[in-house]
């Protein structure tokens, strides 16, 4: 059963969002060939044997394959799927010829080159604002995934779930900002302010007790609302904050505290205390499951903290120490569409510059090569993200991958449409085409750099998964 299971959260996701991406990828190449009227004469999604096919009114066969790992478009003329050879010619009519991708001008193939990339752009770009405009802006909570060991969270004893509400008295409503107030922070000693979530099971007992100096006799659990307010005498019905406790109650026993903040009752939320007055009342035999949050108020000294940034490479500087949890929340769900497609196009950019950012520091050694990762690793993310985050995070990882896979395309590396880009960029500027010896070469040595990457990646995703499995 368990098989079954993960088969529909790993396989099925993974097999979803990789069909998509590479659709979306080729029909750009196909789309932008057909309104330039270069003849496609392959459409695959996957490779290896052909499992589905239909041939349409132009001659192009639509192909679903075996292997559902990538996909191409091939062209009239193109001995591969790549465009890197030239097939034999000599048979192909004139109006053949025509429409054949080897024989179209530099600017033509430059176009179709570029239109895979770009379409993966666009599709990211929509997906963030269709969500941005329906639901809000994606960030991460201000809580504590993790807390690197030893370090001044750590010491202070802010622990994993904690969230973050405050810094030195400033609003930390995303993670960033956690990140921002510390860096700020004009000294090593920082108040951090958190609320802890925290659950407790109690039965209601039969108490004496005493109430603004009426004594009682009841069933009760034992917490008490905030004093009413002189000035506002409904004020008391609003905050779920419990004002006391009663001494040798259930909830004294079970650790509730002056200040906590109730949540739900047995999974019942709770909007004012009197909905928990009322629910206790009605359930006074039953187990009540409550669920709260405690703030605290930690004092932090920063510190250098060493620790690994999952490149291999040790990290060393003042900080929190606190590591963001990988569940997503949205905020400013009352975005205008203007204001969406700018944070659609600031959300793509913000995405590019920070994997370029990681690529440059693995290709001048300040990073080291355990962040690549392949399919494995996409078809385990996007199966614990399906399995926990939603159809909304899973589209989210979807645009984030679309980003990912139209940037990886435009490296300048041949095989890839960024090293076609600049062979016919080049061929533009110096009017004539490449030597097919050359070009041969180059794609050939293209092809052992995107191998050696595809080493690296698998062997990456294989350690992760045997590191995950035996934690």
């Amino acid at each position: 059963m368990s098989i079954v299971i993960n088969t529909l959260y790993y396989i099925i996701p993974f097999i979803v969002l990789l069909g998509i991406l590479v659709f979306v990828h080729e029909y750009g190449h196909f789309i932008v060939a057909r309104i330039l009227k270069v003849t496609v004469t392959d459409f695959s999604i996957g490779f290896g044997k052909t499992l589905w096919s239909r041939k349409d009114k132009k001659g192009t066969n639509w192909k679903v394959s075996a292997i559902p790992l990538g996909g191409y478009c091939q062209f009239l003329g193109d001995a591969d799927a790549s465009s890197s050879t030239v097939a034999d010619m000599s048979a192909l009519s004139a109006e053949e010829k025509a429409g054949a991708f080897p024989l179209q001008k530099p600017w033509k193939k430059l176009l179709i080159a570029l239109a895979g990339p770009v379409f993966n752009y666009l599709l990211a770009i929509v997906i963030f604002i269709a969500l941005f405009y329906s639901i809000g802006r994606m960030v991460f909570p201000p809580v504590v995934g993790e807390v690197i060991a030893d370090g001044a969270a750590a010491r202070a004893g802010i622990v994993a779930g904690d969230k973050i509400v405050k810094i030195n008295g400033a609003d930390t409503p995303d993670f960033n900002a956690i990140s921002t107030e510390v860096s700020l922070a004009d000294q090593d000693n920082i108040t951090v302010m958190v609320e802890r979530p925290m659950s407790a099971e109690l039965t209601a007992e039969e108490m004496a007790f005493s109430v603004n100096g009426e004594n009682k006799k009841e069933r009760i659990i034992g917490l008490l609302s905030l004093p009413v307010s002189e000035d506002n005498p409904q004020e008391a019905a609003a905050p779920t904050v419990v004002g006391n406790v009663v001494t040798g109650s259930a909830a004294d026993k079970a650790g509730f505290l002056r200040g906590d903040k109730l949540v739900s009752v047995n999974d019942v939320p709770l909007n004012s205390f009197d909905d928990l007055k009322n629910y206790v009342s009605e359930h006074l035999d039953e187990v009540l499951h409550i669920q709260y949050v405690r703030p605290l108020e930690f004092n932090v000294t920063l510190r250098d903290t060493e620790y690994d940034a999952g490149d291999g490479e040790k990290v060393k500087r003042k900080m929190l120490g606190v590591l963001s949890s990988q569940e997503l929340s949205f905020e400013q769900t009352d975005m205008s569409f203007v204001t969406a497609v700018k944070a659609g196009f600031v959300e793509a950019y913000d995405l590019t510059a920070n994997t370029l950012r990681a690529v440059g520091q693995m290709v001048t050694g300040r990073r080291g090569g355990k962040d690549v990762g392949g399919v494995i690793r996409i078809a385990e993310m996007s199966g614990d993200i399906s399995k926990k985050g939603g159809i909304i995070s899973f589209i989210y990882f979807l645009a984030l991958l679309s980003v990912n896979l139209g940037l990886i395309n435009l490296l300048p590396i041949p095989v890839l449409d960024g090293g076609s880009v600049v062979i016919y960029l080049l061929e533009m500027i110096t009017g004539r085409e490449m030597n097919a010896k050359f070009k041969d070469w180059i794609f050939k040595f293209g092809l052992l750099i995107i191998l050696a990457i595809m080493v690296l990646a698998t062997w990456n995703d294989v350690v992760h998964l045997i590191s995950r499995w035996f934690d």
